[in-house]
């Protein structure tokens, strides 16, 4: 009977280690490594100041027609409130070449500058805009008589600006000033300019 029982816990005795030894064959569970987080790239935000450079064509109307170049500088400030709103504050510097003569009188008009609102809808990185305000200039005339004042009238127009990166914008826009009338003739000036800008954004 001894042996009987001897030999039977030799069986177990077998049995256990082999299991044993097939766990310990078994390949061991590794967690998964954790998924990257997915970062989205910003969203284009337009609120900010920015400055720019920008240059055009401008042709006038009135009592003397009058065309030539321009080119000067602009700052302001954007605000969106949400996603498509976009409202700001914008002044410009220009000079220009605007000049033209009618009959023995010659109009020109070296410089001008205005201070304006901007009401935009941005679609992601394009913003389209009205822009309106006052506006300042110097106007010169030669004839009898010769008169050289700077005048204080309004301006108002339509852009569109896109974001060319994180910093860097690009617009176009079109502009018609009333600088009203020459005090001592009674001559009227008005001008339309076509202006393209590229801007930094801060």
């Amino acid at each position: 009977m001894s042996r009987v029982y001897i030999l039977g816990a030799s069986m177990i005795a077998l049995v256990a280690g082999a299991g044993v030894a097939a766990a310990a064959d078994l390949p061991r569970y590794r967690a998964p490594p954790p998924a990257l987080a997915y970062t989205p790239a910003p969203a284009w935000s337009w609120t900010g100041p920015y400055v720019g450079l920008q240059g055009g064509y401008g042709w006038g109307g009135g009592t003397v027609t009058n065309n030539g170049w321009l080119g000067g500088a602009y700052a302001g400030y954007n605000f969106q409130p949400n996603t498509n709103w976009v409202f700001g504050l914008e002044g410009d510097f220009t000079f220009t070449g605007k000049s033209g003569s009618n009959g023995t009188v010659t109009v020109n008009n070296p410089w001008n500058s205005t201070f304006r609102g901007r009401v935009g809808y941005a679609v992601d990185k394009y913003l389209f805009y009205g822009t309106g305000g006052l506006a300042v200039g110097g106007l010169n005339s030669t004839g009898t008589p010769a008169e050289s004042t700077t005048k204080v009238g309004w301006t108002a127009g339509l852009g569109v600006e896109a974001a060319l990166t994180q910093r860097v914008t690009g617009r176009l826009e079109f502009r018609h000033t009333d600088l009203g009338t020459f005090p001592s003739t009674g001559s009227a000036y008005t001008s339309n300019d076509v202006l393209v800008g590229v801007g930094v954004k801060f």
